[in-house]
């Protein structure tokens, strides 16, 4: 590209994994002095850039930069530091990143407006829940995030694609909505008729991991799962505040609310722009040009 256009020769090149970190990192980024790519998967950007790396002059190597998940490489002490040129969201996911207390507050407000009612119930639902929302919804997700990560630390290869809520929200058959719990006991079985081979095997691993590694839960945004929190939160938002339109909220519409209500100021507060604004400033000393659009907030 730099070749075929000269232009992009002083830009920094960010690469993203998907669509949805395209659009939330292209809010922060300068699009004058930066080039902003998504690369379909965390493996994708890995590999574009440990290739670039490789193949690209060192005086070129700071013209590129790869955003990635952080998945559960918080929990393997070789992966605590960032590959060169790589950086890694705070928490597991961009999702984890985004949601917090405050934009559950203000994601419920913009759906109570568009509601049919229900204050009755929702005022009855709160008085059964104990703590804050964003809390039960880490209750309810932390245990498939560990189930996640010790089918991936042992290698079991199990199959997880299934707990989702894009056409049906799964959730519903492990949790409780009006209480925001979990049923571990059903939770456990609907992995295990998934896996029949592997459920075993599985089970045992799990049980030594929830007796010897209790300090999984001291890290709640780390092994949680930024989209099963917001499919506990989903369920809320269709069971609590049925829509005048008479249609469920979808996934996509929620996620998309919840990056509009993400305030900018949150980013730059993260590790992951200090990070990234550390490096450009290392790499590309002298230049009088801001890679991002607001900067020392």
């Amino acid at each position: 590209m730099e070749k075929n256009y000269p232009s992009l020769k002083e830009k920094l090149f960010v690469i993203t994994e998907g669509p949805y970190d395209y659009e939330f990192y292209s809010r922060f980024f300068n699009r004058e002095t930066c080039e902003i790519r998504f690369a379909n998967s965390k493996k994708n950007v890995i590999r574009i850039i440990d290739n670039l790396l490789g193949e690209i002059p060192d005086e070129k190597q700071e013209s590129f930069i790869g955003i990635v998940d952080r998945d559960f490489s918080f929990f393997y002490e070789n992966c605590r530091n960032d590959p060169a040129n790589i950086f890694m969201t705070d928490s597991h996911d961009l999702e984890t990143m985004i949601i917090s207390e405050k934009i559950i507050e203000r994601v419920l407000n913009r759906y109570e407006k568009s509601s049919v009612g229900g204050n009755f119930q929702r005022k009855a639902n709160v008085g059964i829940r104990d703590g804050n929302l964003l809390r039960r919804l880490i209750e309810c997700s932390r245990l498939i995030g560990l189930s996640l990560y010790i089918n991936e630390k042992y290698g079991f290869n199990m199959i997880f694609k299934h707990i989702n809520c894009k056409k049906k929200n799964v959730f519903l058959e492990f949790t409780e909505p009006s209480s925001l719990s979990i049923n571990e006991k059903k939770l456990m079985e609907f992995i295990c008729r998934r896996n029949p081979t592997k459920s075993k095997d599985f089970m045992a691993a799990f049980s030594e991991e929830m007796s010897e590694k209790k300090e999984y839960f001291d890290h709640p945004m780390q092994i949680c799962r930024g989209h099963d929190l917001m499919c506990v939160l989903l369920s809320e938002i269709n069971i609590n505040y049925p829509q005048k339109n008479g249609k469920n909220v979808v996934l996509g519409d929620l996620e998309r609310l919840c990056l509009e209500l993400y305030e900018e100021e949150d980013f730059y507060k993260t590790d992951l722009y200090g990070n990234i604004k550390a490096w450009v400033d290392m790499q590309k000393k002298g230049t009088e040009k801001s890679f991002f659009k607001t900067e020392d907030i």
